[in-house]
């Protein structure tokens, strides 16, 4: 083995290395060495075997297995082919395993070819832990590697040369040496352990330890690695294996129709070498061969193979945690290629069906429906008819019926896996829709998934029981599935139980339930905890970002070893090359280690399915659940509250947030220039680099942790307490100690602790705008309902909703993340676009980057080819580079919005997220909520008909507040309306007072109170000797027990149609006289109408002038609500123009509109009513599709989800839903319109000042490159040296340009009034091309003056002063008076005058003291440059 390997490397073994020759060839001798992997449990066995894997392999087991057999002492014998093991059932007393073993190796066959015996070696079967790799040698020789470079560096010098010493990292490096040296070894791993064993030896031998240490880490990682999995196949063995039919397994055929694509890692590998080689190339005839060699191998990409082996096994550590056996390591290293996942339905089918929904027939009574549905379905046999007492359900086919035929279609295209009917007395009253039952755990991978952007197939050639891109065969035809998939060019992650098929898949995800036996094959065993595929689907998006990182860092690490190589030292150009590509390697192992840690961190809160609990009876609920009227017992729930666990949460650490503020596109850039600034020896130049890069993020992160410091102070919410029934007895629990299957009391006031399902009710209302949107409470009733949208769902009560009024008895049906509010926020915390300031640094990185390295090769070019030497231009040519990246740019973005969330502050908007102030500024289109935005969110009393004429509560005359004094008598009397439970009797007191209307004198004899059932209240009012019935109520309620004639009710609907249709709840009063002095419902007849009183939620009179200046600001306003049609548009109509036409559209209406139809209809739009969140998500991403920036605001749970999606999400702070406020950039403290319109003047001013200063930096640095390359183009050199350059970056991009940017916005009307436009677009270019033009002119001028009349020192301190002055002249002609500017830039200039005349000052920055001529030249070309730039940029904006 060692001989083919110096063969291969091409060179002769120096004479020091033949004393470690012996102990290397102990090292290694596992590489030649035969080895036989045994485990063994008490009564099993477990004993390699070769042979099964390849064509021929059944025989081979089968000849084995019979062998074994016939043993003394053994029970069964099973090969397991996947695995390459023969199981053996012992019997006692066990016989001998060496034995066993000589039989095995008699009956075995050799592997099928070199494949074959490659997958054998490579082979990590999880209980062979240690012994099933070469770790240990490897480490051993890494330790003795380490011990001989400690021992050589003692040595006068190196036995070998540092370029001999790195051989064994090119082979192990270069893809193509790699796979030749696999195929000599005979398996992938053998050369790894080869190459890293020499590497260390050559290494010791050449004084270079770290790369050995590197190697040591990763290595102590995957030692790890092994050992977490060989604990845990050691626990679940006995669970998997209970005799010989779990055991047996044979080959699965595992080649792909075509290879796996390269992946980004690859790709950057192939792309670099090449790089690399050709670098060295071009350089061997300016620079000495050694340099030559150091410039190649800087080009190693060690760090982009490090982070991704290491994030692999450190995965690893983190699966076995959880529970999953990895039975192939090898996937974990390629999680980032996948790009689709398949779901086997199959696997997850339950083999019952639940009942999902009903499309009534007829006018028959629908709770009887679905209780008779209930009471007759089998969810075992849905398919068989079931009958009782003349009802009968069972396949619409098989009911002997003619209709159903539309309703049939109509639940299949909702997504019915079967379709039932119920017939009575051979009459069909209903079509009823069935779903397969799919284990929770599905609906989180799904998420994941999604999340990620992976798509997802569902592999059962029907209807999908889950929302699925698209259907794909399974079955038998799984594995054909596969395979057309991989043919198509996807890489596909498969979750099933069908074990070849997860063989043939790229990752087979294998599940099965206790007594089948395991899917061997599969990649990942998970048993039946389908949800954590969840957590290898998120570690997909978790490899591809390690995979960037790790390439980044790889760039750097290639950059910064390039230049070292070139330098001047004592050690040689390869030692330092190979010093900075270990450093690369040692920061992405660190970086991949992170980042799957914080994989492991995630929240497990996971929503599950939600099931149809408002459809299903009551003793349906409770069976389901497993629990009784009397709650569950202490023990029980207990039990259920271990087994769910609890999520943790928690505010970000300012470490975290540190972290999160480095992760913008420009930081790599300026890290990656501060390591060349000191690869090249300018230290200075990169501890200022990265120090502003660090100050930048830190004041980010500051920003962000106070932000949500105050945040937690503001809005946080008293923990929820609630009384529970367990044991039949009630206590005072938290909410947060709930479980499913609690019965819990609510009444009036109560807040709802977690999503229940109604058990009783006794004239419950809710409110539910929190939920739903809507203002009114809703009535509430235990009876199923059939009801798509959770407005509807009358027998439901959802958590963080309010009992507005009664008291109710519920079961708890889902807590935490599974219901209606976590789902809401478990969707917000998906799919968050990317910042606007993220999109604008990435873009100004891909424009500086070129132009950073074009002037660089310029620089380097002209100096050649004057004969400077090659050092010297290099050095100027990455000071140059450097100086040419706006490395105050994160600092200056970062600060502009602080000052810009400040100010927000004091018009009480608190900002979550800084980064989306920018996209404030190019908001085009703002969706919100009617209630508590446009409206007041308390009810109160609008308006007053009598039957003839309609007055304002605030003009009423005789009759209309007779109408009104009716109305309060129906109403229960409270000196505080706040006492009273039901909005609408609030909404009564309240208006009566505020117009002076009073019952004095009226006494209460009798009441009937309001109840949902009943429809309205009843007093019974006595004043002197006369007895009055007032009746006030629902118009359906009440109008039939009034005495009118028919002409008259149909006059009085249109008139309460009217009123509805302006947005109004509309209640009819009447009275009567009654015969005695008690009431009851019957008495309540023959009422005498008295008039309506309509109630509403009042639009803000602030509103609608607020929308007309959005509207001119070319802000299109568009109304999202869950409130009926005509209310939205009611409200609408008050804010919008006089006499414009509104376009109103439901959420059914847009649902049923494809992709090009809704766009076009989003352009008009004006209110989206009955909407729901997943539409409001529909709707945000259509106007995003189509290149609109668009803000959301909402306050309740339903919106949290737009408002994540939305560039800009915003929400209402005073009653908002704790997902809405997780889910903004932006907390309006006051819900007022008016605070949101101020906060896109700020946006749109923040950008404004900004991009002013965007073009003082980017503006100068422009200039400054065009000067340099225009002065070395002349002369060979830069007019200006390294430390130079960092004094004028000093002096003009950091206080001048930053107070610019923290100007405070001057007129926020005309601001507003410019319009939605990209904050970098053509007027920023125009901008900074003027300033690099004039800057340039100006340091040319006097750098010209100043070389004709004086010496080359002179003459550089002349340009210095020309360039600053220059650029100071035109940053004053921008910030006008603004005293910030004038003090920035006049204290600039005193700070350059003080630097040039102070001799020891002025020498250390490469100038000379300058006298009055100097300072003329300087000054003079300054001012010169300066007016013409204002002259030609008034000429290009007129």
């Amino acid at each position: 083995m060692r001989e083919w390997f110096m063969e291969l490397l091409g060179v002769r073994l120096p004479g020091p290395v033949s004393a470690v020759k012996g102990l290397a060839g102990a090292v290694l001798s596992p590489l030649s060495r035969p080895r036989r992997r045994v485990w063994s449990c008490p009564g099993r066995l477990h004993i390699e075997a070769h042979g099964v894997h390849g064509p021929g392999g059944e025989a081979v087991a089968q000849r084995i297995e019979q062998a074994v057999q016939r043993h003394p002492g053994v029970a069964w014998a099973r090969v397991n082919a996947p695995s390459s093991r023969v199981i053996i059932g012992v019997e006692d007393p066990a016989p001998d395993s060496d034995e066993l073993i000589r039989v095995v190796e008699e009956a075995e066959g050799a592997p099928n070819g070199v494949g074959e015996e490659s997958r054998e070696d490579e082979l990590h079967h999880p209980a062979d832990g240690l012994r099933g790799t070469r770790l240990l040698p490897t480490l051993a020789a890494d330790t003795l590697g380490l011990g001989l470079s400690l021992i050589t560096r003692l040595a006068p010098r190196a036995p070998i040369p540092t370029e001999i010493a790195a051989l064994p990292n090119v082979v192990d490096l270069h893809p193509r040496l790699r796979k030749i040296a696999a195929e000599r070894a005979g398996s992938s791993e053998k050369a790894d352990t080869a190459t890293s064993a020499f590497g260390a030896f050559a290494q010791g031998l050449a004084s270079g330890g770290e790369g050995t240490v590197v190697d040591i880490i990763q290595r102590a990682e995957q030692y790890r690695e092994a050992r977490a999995h060989e604990r845990l196949w050691c626990q679940a063995e006995s669970r998997l294996i209970h005799g010989p039919e779990d055991a047996a397994a044979g080959p699965v055929v595992v080649e792909r129709p075509r290879e796996i694509p390269d992946g980004p890692v690859e790709q950057y590998e192939q792309r670099i070498l090449n790089l690399g080689a050709a670098a060295a190339a071009v350089s061997l005839p300016f620079a000495r061969p050694r340099r030559t060699i150091g410039i190649g191998l800087a080009a190693l990409p060690k760090a982009a193979e490090a982070g991704r082996t290491a994030f692999g096994a450190r995965i690893g550590r983190v699966l076995a945690t959880e529970g999953v056996l990895v039975m192939d390591r090898g996937v974990l290293r390629h999680l980032d290629a996948i790009d689709t996942l398949l779901l086997d339905e199959q696997a997850f089918d339950t083999g019952r069906m639940v009942l999902n929904d009903l499309v009534p027939i007829g006018d028959g009574d629908a709770s009887e429906l679905v209780e008779r549905a209930w009471q007759l379905f089998d969810a075992h046999t849905p398919g068989k008819p079931h009958e009782d007492d003349g009802w009968r359900l069972g396949p619409l086919d098989e009911l002997g019926v003619d209709q159903g035929a539309h309703e049939r279609e109509q639940l299949e295209k909702r997504g019915a896996a079967a379709v039932l009917g119920l017939v009575r007395d051979q009459h069909l009253t209903a079509v009823i829709g069935l779903g397969r039952q799919v284990p929770p755990g599905v609906a989180a991978v799904i998420a994941a998934a999604r999340r990620w952007n992976i798509e997802v197939v569902s592999a059962n050639g029907g209807h999908a029981a889950f929302e699925a891109d698209r259907l794909m065969p399974g079955g038998e035809r799984l594995v054909s599935t596969v395979r057309e998939l991989q043919g198509d060019g996807h890489v596909v992650m498969l979750v099933s139980d069908d074990r070849r098929a997860l063989g043939a898949a790229d990752c087979g995800i294998g599940t099965h339930r206790p007594g089948d036996p395991p899917p061997w094959g599969a990649h990942l065993l998970i048993g039946e905890e389908i949800g954590i595929a969840a957590l290898v689907v998120d570690a997909i998006a978790a490899a591809r970002e390690v995979n960037r990182d790790s390439i980044w860092l790889s760039q750097g690490a290639t950059g910064v070893g390039a230049v070292s190589a070139l330098q001047p030292g004592r050690r040689s150009p390869a030692n330092r090359a190979m010093r900075a590509v270990n450093l690369g390697a040692a920061v992405a192992l660190t970086n991949a280690h992170r980042r799957a840690k914080k994989l492991a961190e995630r929240d497990t809160g996971l929503a599950g399915d939600a099931a149809p609990w408002h459809l299903m009876p009551v003793d349906v609920v409770l069976d389901r659940l497993g629990t009784g009227p009397d709650g569950l017992s202490d023990d029980a729930a207990q039990k259920r509250a271990r087994a769910r666990g609890t999520g943790s949460g928690g505010r970000t650490s300012l470490m975290q947030a540190f972290i999160n503020e480095l992760s913008n596109p420009l930081t790599p850039v300026l890290i990656g220039g501060a390591a060349l600034s000191a690869s090249v020896g300018s230290p200075v130049d990169a501890a200022l680099v990265a120090g502003i890069t660090g100050v930048s993020a830190l004041v980010g992160s500051v920003q962000q942790v106070h932000t949500e410091k105050q945040l937690a102070e503001l809005l946080s919410r008293s923990a929820i307490s609630t009384t529970v029934i367990r044991g039949g007895r009630e206590r005072v629990v938290s909410a947060d100690d709930l479980v499913p299957g609690d019965v819990v009391k609510l009444t009036s006031g109560d807040v709802v602790p977690a999503d229940c399902r109604l058990l009783e009710a006794d004239g419950v209302e809710a409110d539910e705008s929190s939920l739903t949107g809507e203002s009114l409470p809703a009535a509430k009733d235990p009876s199923p309902v059939i009801a798509a949208d959770v407005a509807e769902r009358a027998s439901m009560l959802y958590e963080g909703t309010t009992i507005a009024a009664g008291e109710a008895v519920g079961i708890v049906v889902a807590t935490g993340a599974d219901t209606e509010a976590g789902r809401s926020m478990a969707m917000a915390r998906e799919n968050a676009p990317v910042t606007g300031v993220e999109t604008r640094l990435a873009e100004l990185t891909s424009k500086a980057m070129p132009l950073a390295i074009g002037s660089a090769v310029a620089v380097a070019g002209a100096g050649l080819l004057r004969r400077v030497p090659l050092r010297e231009s290099l050095s100027a040519a990455v000071n140059l580079a450097v100086a040419s990246v706006p490395e105050g740019l994160p600092f200056l973005v970062s600060a502009a919005q602080l000052a810009a969330a400040r100010r927000l502050a004091e018009h009480n908007a608190l900002v979550r997220n800084p980064r989306g102030i920018e996209a404030l500024g190019r908001v085009d289109v703002l969706c919100f909520d009617k209630t508590g935005t446009l409206t007041e969110g308390t009810l109160t009393v609008h308006e007053v008909d009598d039957g003839r004429k309609r007055r304002k509560i605030e003009d009423l005359d005789d009759e209309t507040e007779s109408v009104l004094l009716t109305a309060l008598r129906a109403t229960p009397h409270a000196d505080d309306p706040s006492d009273l439970p039901h909005a609408t009797d609030r909404a009564i007191v309240e208006g009566a007072r505020r117009v002076s209307v009073h019952t004095d004198g009226w006494e209460l004899v009798d009441a009937v109170p309001f109840e949902p059932s009943r429809g309205y209240h009843a007093s019974l009012m006595r004043n002197g000797d006369g007895l009055v019935v007032s009746v006030k109520g629902a118009p359906e309620s009440v109008l039939p027990r009034c005495d009118l004639d028919e002409g008259r009710r149909k006059k009085l609907a249109g008139r309460m149609k009217k009123l509805a249709k302006a947005g109004q709840r509309v209640l009819a009063v009447a009275e009567s006289t009654p015969d005695s002095a008690t009431l009851d419902e019957d008495s309540v007849t023959r009422l005498r109408f008295k008039g309506f009183v309509a109630i509403a939620d009042p639009v803000r009179g602030s509103a609608a002038a607020a929308a007309a200046d959005l509207r001119a600001a070319g802000v299109q306003i568009v109304m999202i609500t869950g409130d009926h049609p005509d209310t939205g548009e009611a409200i609408a109509g008050k804010v919008s123009e006089d006499g414009a036409d509104l376009h109103v559209a439901t959420g059914a209406e847009l649902d049923a509109m494809d992709d090009d139809q809704l766009a076009s209809t989003l352009e008009t739009l004006d209110v989206v009513a009955r909407c729901s969140p997943a539409q409001k998500v529909r709707i945000i991403k259509a106007y995003q599709k189509h290149g609109h920036t668009v803000a959301m605001t909402g306050d309740g749970a339903n919106d949290a989800p737009a408002i994540r999606l939305a560039d800009v999400g915003i929400a209402l702070g005073g009653h908002g839903a704790a997902a809405a406020r997780a889910a903004a950039d932006l907390v309006v403290t006051d819900d007022r319109l008016e605070t949101i319109i101020a906060a896109l003047v700020e946006g749109r001013a923040m950008w404004a000042s900004v991009r002013e200063a965007l073009a003082i930096l980017l503006g100068g640095n422009l200039g400054e490159i065009g000067f340099s390359v225009l002065g070395a183009t002349l002369t060979g050199r830069s007019p200006l040296g390294a430390r130079q350059f960092l004094l004028v970056n000093l002096l003009t991009d950091l206080a001048p340009a930053l107070a610019i940017a923290l100007r405070r916005p001057e007129d926020g009307s005309d601001l507003l009034r410019e319009g939605p436009e990209s904050s970098l677009g053509k007027r920023l270019q125009k901008d900074i091309g003027v300033r690099a033009g004039v800057t340039a002119l100006g340091a040319t001028t006097a750098w010209m003056l100043a070389r004709a009349t004086g010496r080359g020192r002179r003459a550089s301190t002349v340009a210095l002063a020309g360039l600053v002055g220059t650029q100071l002249g035109q940053t004053l002609l921008t910030g006008g008076w603004n005293r910030s500017v004038l003090a920035t830039s006049l204290g600039s200039v005193a700070l350059l005058a003080a630097v040039i005349q102070t001799p020891g000052v002025s020498q250390f920055f490469g100038c000379t003291p300058l006298g009055p001529i100097g300072w003329g030249m300087a000054l003079g070309s300054a001012g010169a440059a300066t007016a013409l730039g204002a002259v030609v940029g008034r000429m290009i904006e007129g």
